[in-house]
Order: structure tokens, then C-alpha cells, then sequence
């Protein structure tokens, strides 16, 4: 809405002054007698009645206090919106809403997100372990890396997530199927999905020696080093000779590290991806998993690889 022109303020003004009521004012020239009062007073306190600016984005009191919500955040960054209330109260004497907080924390960049790992992971034994690792691999050039992993997938996999009115809920029916799930175990490299088997039920040693002989290892090449975890059947006696018998080698990553793995991100795209169909079939998943491979971008699996710390450099 345009503010009310100059003409109309001063002919408001001259008629206040010259003795009329501010409620006769307002009748008269329909406008607002809460305006009309802070017309007056505006002419009176800084003398003239210009109107001020429009518009704009109004500033969450929580920013001047910027530093120190960031410094409490880095202190507990699980804490809920209404404990950041309470510590930043306490601090600054500032009380704001929930949803004041939660905005604030989308204008400071701060999404929610926790990654959890293994309390084992800290133990001397598997730092040592995970130094080897490294050094192991450190000198083996990037695009000679092959990463291998297994995830399962429940048959009637649904999105998690969906929108409603304040004060309802979004209900949905979750399919029945009594823990089926089809079992997919995948490699990649920086540039392509090298290769993807799926089986019903759970991966064992036999159905992963068939992965390697027949998906696997014609797809190798010399100077390849296929890098895995170290599950009971990736350690069977016949893996490790038919991926030499190629000129390629294996790897194990050190335990309780699944951070330096870059397939587990193609793993978290793909149930994503799986999660907008619902498949509810072995034979659909199949599908789907294929039409993802022709989706995929190698410009995602080179940044994957990077925030694995696996760089060119």
C-alpha cells in the first residue's frame, strides 16, 4: 500500500490546527483517527510529515547478540530450540520464541543434522589401525580406487517426511512385509558405478563370491586396488586370488570407518531415490536401482570421494 500523499497530510494538519477534532478529522477525509494522532505528533516532534520509509526486512533482536548464540551453539550443538532460549537468556537477559530461535538458526546457515560413529572409533587400537589405513592407500592414484559395500533395502520403503495444517498430522500407510528386503552390494570409482548385484534376503559369503567372479572382476583392471570392509565374506579364502589373478589388489578399511568409504553417500542418494516409488517388489527395486545408474553424475561421485578426503592432489 502507498503511503498517503503530502497533499492530503498537510490539508489533515491544517484542519487539526485550525480547531477541528481529530475524530471529525479522521470522518471527513477517511482516514484513521490513529493516524491522524501520529500525523499530528510526527508534525510536532521532528517537524514535517514526510512519510518514512516502507518496506523492508525487520531484524531479529537474537542477531545483536550474534557471537554469543554462535559460541553457546559450538558448546551444544544438540541442545532443542527451547534450551537455546534458556542459554541465550541467560547470558544476554533476552527472551525470544521457539520459533523466533529457529528462524534465526536458517538465517545463520545452521540446519539440523548428526551424523553418529562408533564410540570405537576413538580407542587407541582403531586410530592406529585407521593411520595404516591411510598409509596404505596414500600413494595409490585416485582413479585406480574402487570402493565396494553392501546396504539392504526393505521391500515398501515410503518417504519419511510430509506436510501438513498447524494442529493436524500427515498419516500414511506403511506396507506389511514382514522384514523382506533385497540386499544390493555395489562399487564405484571416481568417474562410474563400476558394478551392482541385488539378491532377496541377506548377503553371504557364497552370493559375494559370485559378485566378485562374475560382476566385479571383468569390469578390474591391472593396478586397481578394491578397497572393502572387513565383514567375515569379504575375507573368504577365494576373494582376495580372483582379484589378483586381474593384476588388481585388496584393501581393507579399517574398522569403525565408514566415513572413508565414498559409496555409502551413493547409498544414502539411492534410498532416497528408492523412497519416492515405494517399491514394493524385488523386480521393481531392480528397476529402479538401473535408472539410477543411468542417472548418476560423476561430478557427484568426484565430490563424494573428495569429502572423503580422497582428492587429486
Amino acid at each position: 500500500m502507498k503511503p498517503y500523499s503530502i497533499d492530503l497530510r498537510e490539508r489533515i494538519v491544517n484542519a487539526v490546527e485550525n480547531g477541528s477534532s481529530i475524530r471529525k478529522v479522521a470522518e471527513r477525509f477517511a482516514v484513521g483517527k490513529n493516524f491522524v494522532q501520529k500525523l499530528i505528533t510526527q508534525k510536532r516532534t521532528k517537524g514535517h510529515i514526510v512519510p518514512g520509509k516502507q518496506g523492508g526486512t525487520a531484524t531479529s533482536p537474537v542477531m545483536e547478540h550474534k557471537a554469543q548464540l554462535l559460541a553457546i551453539y559450538k558448546s551444544k550443538p544438540d541442545a532443542t530450540l527451547k534450551e537455546y532460549c534458556e542459554l541465550l537468556a541467560d547470558k544476554t537477559e533476552l527472551w525470544v520464541s521457539e520459533a523466533t530461535m529457529c528462524r534465526t538458526f536458517q538465517k545463520l546457515d545452521l540446519p539440523i543434522k548428526k551424523t553418529f560413529r562408533s564410540s570405537q572409533a576413538l580407542s587407541e587400537r582403531v586410530q592406529l589401525l585407521r593411520k595404516d589405513y591411510w598409509e596404505e592407500v596414500r600413494d595409490v592414484k585416485l582413479e585406480d580406487l574402487v570402493f565396494l559395500d553392501e546396504m539392504g533395502i526393505l521391500l515398501g520403503l515410503t518417504r519419511a517426511n510430509a506436510r501438513a495444517a498447524p494442529g493436524e498430522r500427515a498419516y500414511d500407510f506403511k506396507p506389511f512385509y514382514r522384514g523382506k528386503k533385497v540386499s544390493v552390494i555395489g562399487a564405484i570409482t571416481s568417474s562410474k558405478v563400476l558394478a551392482v548385484m541385488t539378491m532377496d534376503d541377506s548377503m553371504n559369503a557364497k552370493a559375494f563370491e559370485v559378485y566378485i567372479s562374475h560382476f566385479l572382476v571383468p569390469q578390474l583392471w591391472p593396478g586397481a586396488v578394491v578397497v572393502m570392509d572387513n565383514l567375515p565374506a569379504h575375507k573368504v579364502t577365494a576373494i582376495a586370488p580372483l582379484i589378483e589373478a586381474v593384476g588388481a589388489r585388496v584393501v581393507y578399511l579399517s574398522p569403525y570407518s565408514p566415513e572413508f568409504n565414498p559409496i555409502e553417500h551413493w547409498w544414502s542418494q539411492l534410498k532416497a531415490f528408492l523412497r519416492q516409488f515405494s517399491p514394493k517388489t524385488s523386480a521393481t527395486v531392480d528397476v529402479l536401482i538401473a535408472t539410477a545408474m543411468d542417472l548418476i553424475d560423476s561430478e557427484h561421485l568426484r565430490n563424494w570421494f573428495a569429502h572423503c578426503c580422497y582428492c587429486p592432489s
